[in-house]
C-alpha cells in the first residue's frame, strides 16, 4: 500500500502523458478534487502517541479520519504536528518528539524527513528556496537564548544555517523583504532583514504568539500572557515603517493552537479569549476599519475552546473543540452571522486547519 501510494504523482503524470492537450483541463480538476479540502491536525499532546489528521471535504460534506496514516500504511503518527505549512507543491509538518521535519505532496504521502539540526520545531514560512522555521531549541522556558531560525534549502532539504534568535518563536511571517517572528518568551516581535540576516526587535505589551499577513502586506500580532499579565490583545504592525499600535483586549488564548484568524475579506479578525483549563471561553470579533472589537461575542462561553480557522473559499468559520491529549475533540462550524451549522468529530487536541483547494 505504500509503495502504491509512493508511485502515485508518477503514475498520474505518466497519465498525462497519454491524453490531448484538450484534455489537460479534466486532468487538473481531477487531481484538484482529490486533494481540496480542510486537513484538521489533530495535535493529541506532547509523547501521547494520539495525533492524528482528520480530512474534511466540506463540499461533500465527507469526514475521512486517520488521513495520513491511510495515505501511508501507518498504524500512527509517531511525532505530534504542531503545524503544517502548503509550499510550492509540499506539506511541510513541523513535527515534536521526535522532532523533525515531514515533507510530503499534496496527496499527503510522506516523501522525506529533515532531522539534523532541527529542536522543537513550531512554525515556518517559505520564500524562495528557502524554509524558514522557528525551532525552540530545546527547553526555551527555561533558558531563551537556546532558540533559533533553521533556514533549509529546499532544492536539498538540508539546514543550510542556524541563525541566532533568542526569546522562543511560534510564528514567522515574511513581509516587504523581512521575517518577523512572534517571540513567545520575550516581550518582542523579532524583524529580520532577509537580505542582511540582520535582526531589530519591535517590543510588544507582552509575549507573542502567531501572526496574521493581510493583503497589504502588513501583520497583526496575538499577544498572551503565560502569567497574568495586562498587556493582553492584538498588536498591528506597519511592516514598511514597522511601526506598532496595540489593541488591548483580556485572556487572549495562549494555546499552542490557530487562536485568531482573518475573514475571508479580511474586514474582521476571529480571535479566542479563554481561561482556565480545560480552556471556557468564546470568540471575539476585531474589526479591521474601525480597528475595535466588537462589544458582543461571536460565540461564547464554550469548554475546551482551542482553534479556530475561516474556510478561504465559503468564509464559514471553523472552530476547534478539545477534550484533551487522549479523547476526541470535535469542529464546530458557523456560519460567518454566527449561526452553528454542524459539528464534526475529531481526533485528540484539534489545533489547526490546513486549506487545499
Amino acid at each position: 500500500m505504500k509503495k502504491l501510494f509512493k508511485l502515485l504523482p508518477f503514475l498520474l503524470a505518466a497519465a498525462t502523458l497519454l491524453v490531448s492537450c484538450n484534455d489537460d483541463d479534466d486532468i487538473d480538476q481531477d487531481l484538484s478534487s482529490e486533494t481540496k479540502g480542510a486537513y484538521i491536525l489533530n495535535y493529541g499532546g506532547y509523547e501521547a502517541g494520539t495525533s492524528s489528521i482528520t480530512k474534511y471535504d466540506y463540499d461533500t460534506d465527507e469526514l475521512t479520519e486517520f488521513y495520513f496514516q491511510n495515505q501511508n500504511g501507518f498504524s500512527k503518527i509517531n511525532s505530534a504536528p504542531q503545524y503544517a505549512y502548503h509550499y510550492e507543491g509540499h506539506i511541510y509538518f513541523m513535527n515534536n518528539s521526535p522532532d523533525n521535519i515531514l515533507v510530503t505532496d499534496e496527496l499527503f504521502v510522506a516523501q522525506d524527513t529533515i532531522t539534523a539540526d532541527i529542536v522543537k520545531p513550531r512554525n515556518c514560512v517559505g520564500y524562495g528556496d528557502y524554509l524558514y522555521v522557528a525551532c525552540w531549541g530545546g527547553d526555551v522556558w527555561t533558558d531563551i537564548s537556546i532558540s533559533y531560525i533553521a533556514k533549509i534549502n529546499l532544492k536539498t532539504n538540508t539546514v543550510e544555517k542556524k541563525i541566532a534568535l533568542p526569546g522562543g518563536s511560534e510564528s514567522v511571517q515574511i513581509a516587504n523583504g523581512k521575517l518577523y517572528a512572534a517571540l513567545g518568551y520575550k516581550h518582542a516581535v523579532a524583524v529580520m532583514d532577509l537580505s542582511t540576516e540582520e535582526i531589530s526587535y519591535i517590543t510588544t505589551t507582552e509575549n507573542c504568539s502567531y501572526l496574521l499577513k493581510d493583503k497589504n502586506d502588513n501583520l497583526y500580532v496575538s499577544l498572551v500572557s503565560y502569567e497574568s499579565g495586562d498587556g493582553t490583545g492584538l498588536a498591528y504592525i506597519n511592516t514598511t515603517t514597522d511601526e506598532i499600535t496595540f489593541y488591548p483586549l483580556k485572556n487572549v488564548s495562549s494555546a499552542y493552537a490557530s487562536v485568531f484568524a482573518l475573514s475571508k475579506d479580511e474586514s474582521e479578525i476571529y480571535v479566542i479569549a479563554s481561561v482556565g483549563y480545560p480552556a471556557v471561553g468564546g470568540v471575539k470579533v476585531f474589526d479591521t476599519e474601525s480597528k475595535e472589537f466588537e462589544e458582543e461575542p461571536f460565540v461564547d462561553g464554550i469548554t475546551g475552546i482551542n482553534g479556530v480557522s475561516v474556510n478561504p473559499v465559503d468564509g464559514k468559520i471553523y472552530l476547534f473543540i478539545s477534550n484533551g491529549a487522549t479523547t476526541d475533540g470535535e469542529m464546530k462550524i458557523y456560519s460567518a452571522e454566527g449561526v452553528e451549522e454542524t459539528v464534526k468529530p475529531l481526533g485528540a487536541a484539534p489545533a489547526w486547519a490546513l486549506f487545499l483547494d
